[in-house]
């Protein structure tokens, strides 16, 4: 991160990191993979397996819901590892053990049973990826911003790769993709440096996974993994329907509505490429604050279906609605936690808030767009995640009030 880094004299310039370098490739792996989950797997679910909606949704659901017991206890496994790398071990093999059991197994249970494994093994590898990440670009280069944004663009080549793989060899070449990405991982983490963990290897399974749940007894980081796990579930109606929504309601064809998707993520890509040094010039919340602002316009105009013109700016706010919140939320995470338990601190975040919040829009977002859109009404379930942002942005706002001034003052500096 570009506030904390040790500041360098002219004669020895930041160079590339070895560390830095490997981090980033180990995160454009991972979201390689994401990037072909998150779209993709549903259809896989649809043409290979014949689930039906609430069979996919109830998949997507109680996966996400796992996390909530399955996070805590996996971060306490890890905390008592002498390697940092072991979560990055455990986790892709047990993704690629999962997808080759996909291969030979059919019906509903039995693939529920898997897809809910690996469901914990993607988001046990996540906050791992992302502490990696932000640890070892601390100094040298790549710096974050730009090791973040290229995981980002990772996501869209793989989203956008599997799209076209699956028009010339079917749906399993979502399964293909997600097998090999998953074997790359196991190999990814083998290159990545051996680091300790400090402290907390000592001591027993219970106590380690005490102490981080005791981290929630930390206020302000109470605070800011709801107030930012709150405006990121904001995204769930959009995600789910948010291109069904413009094709059947706005008339909008399918290619343009692929365009539009892509335009968002690719201003998340930008912002943290290169905005993401200039925004370390305003405290962490300020971003928070600015991303809820930012969801609450997104969102109320979405609903009153918006020309075609505006969408386009309407998308470019991603910036603020995912990177700014995104980025202000990982760097005060490592500012509360130090190296060592920014791991552990993602993944309390991503098990009691993220998880919890994005289970519910998720499963919300299915009723109101089953309700709204018989008489054409569909984008006014948009108001519904209007008014999460509004929670959100309050939320926020209490941890904006409670901020470190001095520290703001001296990033400002």
């Amino acid at each position: 991160m570009a506030c904390h880094q040790v500041p360098m004299s002219e004669s020895s310039p930041a160079k590339l990191s070895s560390d830095g370098v490997r981090a980033t490739m180990l995160s454009c792996l991972f979201f390689a993979g994401f990037g072909a989950l998150i779209p993709h797997l549903p259809t896989w679910l649809d043409a290979t397996q014949g689930f039906s909606g609430v069979e996919i949704s109830l998949v997507l659901t109680i996966g996400g819901l796992s996390r909530i017991i399955a996070g805590p206890l996996t971060a306490a496994w890890a905390a008592g590892q002498a390697d940092k790398r072991a979560p990055l071990f455990l986790f892709s093999a047990m993704l690629t053990a999962g997808f080759s059991a996909l291969w030979f197994v059919e019906g509903f249970w039995p693939v529920f049973g898997i897809i809910l494994l690996m469901d914990v093994g993607f988001w046990g590898l996540l906050p791992a990826v992302e502490a990696a990440l932000i640890r070892l670009t601390k100094r040298g280069l790549p710096p974050y911003g730009v090791a973040r944004g290229l995981a980002s663009a990772a996501f869209i080549v793989g989203s956008s790769s599997v799209g076209f793989l699956v028009g010339g060899y079917g749906p399993w070449a979502i399964w293909a993709w997600l097998l090999g990405v998953s074997i790359a991982l196991i190999g990814a983490a083998f290159v990545m440096p051996r680091e300790p963990v400090l402290g907390n290897e000592e001591g027993d399974f219970i106590g380690r996974l005490k102490e981080g749940v005791g981290l929630l007894k930390n206020r302000r980081f109470t605070l800011l993994i709801f107030a930012a796990g709150i405006l990121q579930a904001t995204h769930g109606y959009f995600y789910g329907f948010g291109v069904l929504i413009w094709t059947k309601d706005q008339a909008i064809s399918q290619a343009v509505a692929g365009n539009l998707w892509s335009v968002g993520v690719a201003v998340e890509v930008l912002f943290l490429m290169f905005l993401g040094g200039w925004s370390s010039r305003f405290a962490s919340e300020t971003l928070i604050v600015v991303g809820a602002i930012a969801c609450i316009i997104r969102w109320t105009a979405m609903a009153f279906l918006p020309p075609e013109l505006l969408l386009w700016p309407l998308q470019i706010l991603h910036a603020g609605t995912f990177a700014a919140v995104f980025l202000g939320a990982m760097r005060l995470v490592n500012d509360m936690m130090g190296d060592e338990q920014t791991a552990t601190a993602q993944m309390i975040y991503m098990a009691l808030a993220s998880a919890p919040a994005q289970a519910f829009t998720t499963f919300i977002s299915g009723f109101l767009y089953d309700a709204l859109a018989a008489d054409g009404r569909a984008a006014q379930g948009y108001l519904a995640m209007t008014a999460v942002s509004v929670v959100g942005l309050v939320l926020a706002m209490m941890l904006w009030l409670t901020r470190d001034k001095t520290s703001a003052a001296l990033v400002a500096a």
